[in-house]
């Protein structure tokens, strides 16, 4: 194991030219979370509030454990697209009473008319997420007053049915014709008394705070298995996090250099790195984050040739066979000819994979597949195809996240599945 070592200079222009460029990017993606947070806006969070309902978030802080960590998804879905603020959904992993969740609350302040598409596959991601991960789904809903939605079949209805852990669901107010299928769906229903008409209700509640001190009390009796001890938090990077605003680059002509990223993301910038002869195209190797030890994959050249493929396979390989998930840095443009590609690509659709993209156009292995997908604020804002758009000093916190729950799923993979 050996440690990293940087090269950054505060003083070049390039350090000072990236950094500037990642805050003005971060400045747009704050904009845009801030619009996502005000939902359908002034005048309807004022008439929401007056009717005694809590908004989306307010709901899913009062449900989660105080001092929590909390990982919203796809905050600023819809954006590219001209769709409401958040795509009128908030999705979430989250803790409640000691157990990590899939959370997704509707707002009823966003008025859309037509439920939005990238609404539709923001829940659909949540669900296979949960599914993949084994989470607990925790639905909190409530539909825009006299929204008029059609109808339409929702292929996430179809795998909701079929997941393995439990779903229960709040029901805040009237459901329109997109929501109304879910709690149908759940294992356990509370609605807010005289909010919500033909719909399952196992338990009545007085309002919305009793509704979430009842879905916590449900978690608590429903959810059988509780997650493991812990891991230890590990040993914090020999370098700030804070220099990778310098290191964020949106040239693709000038990628972000794997290994000053990972100097400020690894447990004590501790790595191992495999088969360092070989292979130039992929960075490989092993190393830790808040304690979980993971496979590392990213890229250093601008085509994976055979070789770099072979190393990468093996390297997935192992960390399949050790149940170990799989860390890619994906820089722009990844990518090469003929069948090493798909063969390093198949592999990596067989492991537990978070992807964090650092560049613009990173390929089409850093979207594809199974796992969490983050992106850096180096191209389009809107989230899509990604769970996320993170400012890059975020990066080692979101990864803890998604490695614990990585690491529940793995423990609970022999109780819950069939």
């Amino acid at each position: 194991m050996a440690t990293l070592d940087t090269a950054l200079d505060p003083r070049a222009p390039s350090f000072l030219d990236n950094r500037s460029t990642a805050q003005a990017a971060l400045r747009l993606l704050e904009q845009a979370h801030g619009q996502a947070r005000d939902g359908g806006g002034e005048k309807e969070v004022t008439r929401h509030h007056a009717r005694g309902k809590l908004l989306p978030r307010e709901r899913i802080e009062l449900l989660v454990d105080s001092d929590s960590a909390l990982l919203e998804l796809a905050a600023t879905a819809g954006r590219a697209g001209g769709e409401p603020a958040g795509a009128g959904l908030v999705t979430a992993v989250g803790i409640i009473d000691g157990v990590e969740c899939m959370l997704v609350a509707s707002d009823p302040t966003v008025r859309d008319g037509d439920p939005a598409l990238a609404g539709r596959r923001k829940l659909a991601r949540a669900v296979e997420l949960a599914g993949r991960q084994l989470l607990p789904l925790v639905l909190l809903l409530e539909a825009t007053p006299d929204a008029g939605r059609p109808a339409a079949p929702d292929p996430a209805l179809a795998e909701l049915s079929r997941l393995a852990t439990p779903v229960l669901c709040g029901v805040f107010g009237p459901l329109d014709a997109w929501l109304a299928p879910l709690p149908d769906l759940c294992d356990h229903a509370i609605v807010v008394r005289g909010r919500a008409e033909a719909v399952r209700v196992d338990l009545v509640a007085e309002d919305d705070r009793d509704a979430l001190r009842l879905l916590r009390q449900s978690v608590r009796r429903l959810v059988t298995f509780r997650p493991p001890t812990p891991a230890v938090e590990g040993v914090p990077p020999r370098y700030e996090a804070e220099d990778l605003l310098a290191v964020a680059s949106a040239d693709p002509d000038r990628p972000a250099d794997a290994r000053e990223v990972l100097a400020r993301v690894l447990d004590g910038s501790d790595f191992d790195e495999f088969r360092p002869q070989q292979g130039p195209g992929l960075l490989a190797g092993f190393g830790a984050v808040h304690g979980h030890r993971v496979a590392l994959l990213a890229g250093t050249d601008a085509v994976v040739d055979a070789e770099s493929a072979a190393k990468g396979t093996e390297l997935v390989r192992l960390a399949v066979a050790a149940r170990m998930p799989v860390l890619v840095l994906a820089n722009p443009p990844v990518a090469g000819p003929g069948d090493h590609a798909a063969l390093l690509l198949r592999e990596l659709g067989r492991a537990d994979r978070i992807t964090v993209v650092l560049g613009r156009e990173p390929g089409a292995w850093a979207v594809a597949g199974p796992g969490f997908r983050f992106t850096w604020p180096v191209g389009d804002l809107s989230s899509d195809p990604y769970d996320g758009v993170i400012d890059p000093r975020d990066t080692r916190t979101v990864l803890g996240i998604c490695l614990s729950v990585v690491a529940r799923s793995a423990s609970a993979d022999r109780e819950v599945r069939p």
